[in-house]
């Protein structure tokens, strides 16, 4: 059993608002007290630190089984919980794609190994033929309630409200990731100024609105709960947001390379910056910028590949970045806004779109699992993608000074990082 933890003289900020006090942990890692003058035998002096609820990842990529060289449950969640994550979901992109009950069952129990609560989301088609939808409802009896739509729905419309459809019945929520879709098979970058000078195959924004398009109207027309994954244009945010108040339940992310950096990188032609979607131009990131408070999550699109696969020629080298470890950073340095906004996108509303909202984000109140993040929201320093926990250590943000960082991470009352250092918690 666990010895009490008080968290010191820090400051609180959660849902109900912003304020100084200490929190008390019990044996059991939940919240017993909140206030001040509490003691304990065990005391984190936090001073000068915020304490937030956990960060809540809604998009993330491990590999294993079958890439276990990209990443795995125990190395993913220990990148996750350095970086402030308490929870994370995982989608299906793997060598290995969870389609079927016996693929579920045994997902669920490798993310057992996680250091963090991991959530598994399922494919909603079969594997080899888009056509046929998997067996929802018996991966829902399983615990499985999200599940990802792969592919442009231009291609195959009927399938994808035969999903949407059904996908009520069971109570699950849909996540869809812009696709290259029918007008950039080969694209590798953003289509633009850049991509011409650099003679680079591009992707156009218009490839991805003309999808989040069509699937809001699907979503219309069905009531599907649908979510929105690395959405990467302003005009983009504003569809789903227009969808939103026509009645539509949408919701849409980011990640912290869309709003923080833009192609001119790409001219490096280092294919650290070859994501997907990919970068846009720097006036399109200010657009998005300008509406953040429109995006429901700070995402993290974690897709971490072996060094010598993105060592590679740029056209040849695979999409992804790590993101974890960086996410807040990012935020903290790239967003004009409000700290508890902030705390909002990457904690709050990601927790209330995964279905957790009572053990993860919300408020810190007694009686609540310890799900917490303790970061100096003024920190600053040099990202080093050698130095992360991740298996893999290619980053976008690579040699880039960011300003926060993460402290201690509490899982479920259990010190899983403290003083920025991962500890041996049996896993």
């Amino acid at each position: 059993m666990m010895s009490k933890l008080l968290l010191q003289g820090g400051r609180i900020i959660d849902k109900s608002g912003d304020r100084f006090a200490d929190v008390l942990i019990d044996s059991d890692g939940r919240i017993e007290e909140i206030g001040e003058g509490l003691e304990a035998n065990k005391i984190l002096d936090v001073k000068g630190k915020i304490i937030s609820s956990g960060f809540v990842d809604l998009n993330a990529f491990i590999g294993e089984p079958g890439e276990e060289q990209s990443e795995t449950f125990i190395s993913g969640t220990r990148s996750a919980v350095k970086g402030g994550y308490t929870a994370i979901m995982t989608v299906p992109d793997s060598h290995v794609v969870n389609d079927n009950p016996n693929t579920a069952k045994a997902l669920i129990e490798l993310s057992k190994q996680g250091l963090c609560e991991v959530i598994t989301a399922g494919e909603s088609t079969l594997t080899g033929n888009r056509a046929a939808m998997s067996p929802l409802g018996e991966m829902s009896d399983l615990g499985v309630k999200f599940f990802t739509i792969t592919g442009s729905p231009s291609t195959d419309l009927e399938t994808t409200r035969r999903i949407m459809e059904y996908s009520q019945k069971y109570g699950i929520k849909l996540l869809f990731g812009s696709s290259k879709g029918l007008l950039s098979q080969d694209g590798v970058m953003n289509e633009g100024a850049v991509s011409s000078q650099l003679g680079i195959l591009g992707i156009p924004k218009v490839a991805e609105q003309i999808e989040v398009f069509q699937l809001c109207q699907l979503a219309l027309l069905t009531g599907a709960d649908l979510h929105f994954q690395q959405i990467s244009t302003s005009r983009s945010i504003q569809i789903i947001a227009e969808a939103k108040l026509e009645g539509a339940s949408v919701t849409c992310e980011i990640s912290p390379h869309h709003f923080s950096l833009d192609e001119s990188l790409v001219r490096s032609f280092n294919a650290r910056y070859k994501v997907f979607p990919p970068l846009r131009n720097s006036e399109e990131i200010e657009l998005i910028k300008q509406q953040i408070t429109s995006v429901d999550a700070i995402a993290t699109g974690h897709r971490p590949h072996p060094d010598h696969l993105k060592d590679q020629a740029f056209a040849d080298a695979p999409f992804g970045t790590i993101g974890f470890e960086t996410s807040l950073g990012a935020a903290i340095t790239n967003l004009q806004i409000p700290i508890s906004e902030i705390l909002d996108l990457l904690s709050w509303t990601p927790a209330e779109i995964a279905g957790i909202a009572d053990t993860h984000g919300g408020n810190l109140l007694a009686g609540r699992p310890a799900n917490l993040t303790v970061f100096d929201p003024d920190a600053a320093w040099t990202v080093e993608g050698k130095k992360m926990s991740s298996a893999c250590s290619v980053t976008a943000f690579e040699n880039m000074e960011l300003k926060g960082l993460v402290s201690h991470t509490l899982v479920d009352g259990k010190l899983v990082v403290m003083d920025g250092t991962i500890q041996d918690i049996g896993k």
